[in-house]
């Protein structure tokens, strides 16, 4: 499934979507059980229905967590985030390198369900208060090092500092539409078309209105602000 990354003016946009980055501020090499949390949160800062929530698939991008043992290739591994690249004192990349890993991976849903929830796909919620939602994926020790040849943990040192940052690319969605999974959207089905394709096999009102179906927006209608894009996210490492 391709996501959109839309650039639709102020007069065509539905909605300006925020998204930031934020990670721990340390890494304590002393603490076997140390993890390196990247958050990454987004908030509606325009919209064409101020106060409405919005929600959109996650599917693939920079805001689906994998977790500990869900196996698979997480998203650090398909290359939403790069690698994690060494700093100096003023903050210019070093030769200092930890590979996250970056596979392409093909893949299809083994699932022949309409429901794009049902299917497996997951579905994330931005609050219509200006709030925003933030979802961590955590990186351990193990996972920080499961695709690196030549560091080890026991290569780092005290003081040393590193960043991370987003691939633009995995920042965007196929899917979405004003409401919220807790809410309005609540029991709803969720349709793979954009209600405003209005091809032959569209599928007609009678059905979607039984069905109890909710179709996407167009998905170029979202703008997205990146605000780790130029300047990415340093941590610092400790004993």
């Amino acid at each position: 499934m391709i996501f959109a990354r839309g650039n639709a003016d102020s007069a065509t946009r539905q909605a300006k979507l925020h998204v930031g980055l934020a990670t721990s501020s340390t890494l304590s090499l002393n603490d076997p059980n140390a993890a390196l949390d990247v958050n990454v949160s987004v908030r509606i800062v325009d919209s064409a229905a101020p106060g409405e929530p919005i929600t959109f698939l996650i599917h693939r991008t920079v805001f689906q967590v994998f977790e500990k043992g869900d196996g698979g290739v997480d998203m650090f591994a398909r290359g939403a985030f790069g690698s994690i690249r060494g700093v100096d004192s003023e903050n210019n990349r070093t030769e200092r390198r930890i590979s996250l890993g970056l596979f392409r991976v093909n893949e299809t849903m083994r699932s022949d369900a309409l429901d794009l929830r049902e299917a497996g796909y997951e579905f994330l919620t931005i609050p219509g208060d200006g709030s925003a939602v933030t979802v961590t994926h955590r990186l351990d020790w193990d996972r920080i090092f499961k695709y690196e040849g030549k560091l080890s943990r026991e290569d780092l040192k005290p003081g040393e500092k590193f960043r991370i940052g987003f691939n633009k690319k995995f920042i965007g969605t196929s899917w979405w539409c004003f409401g919220d999974l807790e809410g309005d959207l609540k029991g709803r089905r969720f349709y793979a078309w954009c209600e405003d394709d209005f091809r032959d096999d569209r599928p007609d009102d009678v059905f979607l209105r039984e069905g109890n179906w909710v179709l996407s927006k167009d998905p170029t209608l979202l703008k997205w602000k990146c605000s780790a894009e130029d300047d990415d996210i340093t941590f610092e490492v400790i004993e």
